[in-house]
């Protein structure tokens, strides 16, 4: 049903008294200019009569229309506070009152009053201080107190460079040779325990702090790598480098002075890039990375999620190690045709397609004894994993950190390690 109500314009003051008696004064004026026969003075009096009180009809009506709001079904207009000392929060108490429309309103109010009204809380309004309403504003977690104690645990330790590295070897399938170290990092608290990088690095990468620490690993290796060479092994080291790392602005150029200062040991350290950072290098990644492969550095892929893959297009970049997961490659040769990496590649083909284009396919996680004939069966070169060896630590004097502060009394500190590969 669709309801019409006319609407009188109101006018006030001069305006109005002028447009209602203008007529009674133009029939008054008249009658002092215009001759009139003896019968027409009554009439014309009577007219004059009727014009005043018309006007005078007119006037009233305006002064109503005048009183009344435009839209009679709307809320009532809030009014300003009276009080000077509470000012915004009264404003908002009296807006949210007027949102709410009375009892027995007309459909249309209804569906304004659909929208939830604002609400205070109480006793804020004599408060300013109060205002605005905490649960108004957007939500901050606060960290608890264990996270907070452990991220100022972390930050302290790596001040401090407590920063310890592990060696896991990498094996030659069949033969479980060692051809390959990757150098892991950990990290010790002052309370002599040792976390893995799953558990301290997230907190140096969110600090600003994963460049600084990539550096400090890669110098360390560089001392194991130097070690090795002079032993007369023949064994490289990996270093893996943090993905945040990676995009920092000039990370990659100053790696490439870094390992200038060492030129005996180029071609021993193996540069370690998580699969992401391989598929989403900009021009000037690119270019660092070239500058590295041109003084003999070389890549390996690291981190990798799937399967899928370019043997060439990784080889053109300097890739000569993948990384794969051991449970990834048996899990996609127990299928049926083991097409995990595109419609022509079959898992079979995996180390033979990357020998082909000069990259050895490590195979990582082997942590299980019965893990190892599959993956001979499917013709992987290298393995790392429990299998072969848990992760060892370096002696401080072979990586350099025979000079490093250390706390009093932490040779006889408790070791509490996490299993980490």
């Amino acid at each position: 049903m669709v309801i019409t109500k006319k609407i009188i314009p109101a006018l006030k003051g001069r305006k109005a008294a002028l447009l209602a008696f203008t007529p009674a004064f133009l029939t008054a004026s008249a009658s002092a200019y215009v001759p009139m026969e003896a019968g027409l003075v009554m009439p014309v009096f009577a007219l004059l009569i009727t014009m005043v009180i018309g006007g005078l009809i007119i006037l009233w009506r305006q002064a109503e229309a005048g009183s009344r709001p435009a839209f009679p079904d709307a809320p009532p207009a809030p009014q300003p506070a009276r009080v000077a000392g509470q000012g915004a929060a009264v404003l908002l108490r009296e807006l949210a009152k007027a949102a709410e429309a009375p009892e027995g309103a007309a459909p249309a109010a209804q569906a304004r009053r659909a929208k939830p009204a604002l609400t205070l809380v109480s006793g804020s309004a004599g408060n300013p201080e109060n205002f605005p309403e905490p649960s108004l504003l957007p939500s901050i977690r606060r960290l608890s107190p264990d996270e907070a104690s452990r991220i100022r645990l972390v930050t302290q330790a790596f001040e401090a460079d407590r920063i310890e590295l592990h060696l896991q070897p990498i094996v030659s399938l069949p033969q479980g040779k060692i051809r390959f170290y990757e150098a892991l990092a950990r990290l010790r608290l002052a309370d002599g325990t040792l976390l893995s990088p799953a558990e301290f690095l997230p907190i140096l990468e969110c600090s600003g702090r994963a460049a600084d620490f990539d550096r400090r690993i890669l110098i360390r290796a560089i001392a194991v790598a130097r070690h090795l060479v002079a032993r007369g092994s023949e064994a490289i080291v990996g270093v893996n480098l943090s993905a945040h790392a990676i995009v920092e602005p000039g990370f990659l150029w100053s790696l490439a002075g870094l390992l200038d200062s060492s030129p005996d040991i180029l071609g021993r350290i193996v540069l370690e890039l998580p699969q992401h950072s391989w598929r989403h290098l900009d021009a000037d990644l690119k270019n660092a990375l070239a500058s590295l492969r041109e003084r003999g550095v070389p890549f390996s892929l690291d981190r990798a999620a799937d399967l899928r893959f370019d043997p060439q297009a990784l080889a053109e970049l300097g890739v000569r190690f993948m990384k794969l997961p051991a449970d990834l490659l048996i899990r996609a040769a127990e299928q049926q045709d083991g097409r995990y990496a595109g419609p022509d590649l079959d898992v079979r083909d995996f180390a033979s397609a990357l020998r082909r284009q000069g990259i050895r396919l490590i195979a990582e996680r082997v942590d299980r004894d019965e893990m190892v004939p599959v993956l001979e069966d499917l013709g992987v070169p290298l393995a790392q994993g429990f299998a072969f060896g848990a992760p060892r630590p370096v002696k401080p004097e072979i990586a350099g950190e025979q000079d490093l502060p250390r706390p009093f009394g932490l040779e006889d500190a408790p070791t509490r390690l996490r299993r980490a590969g």
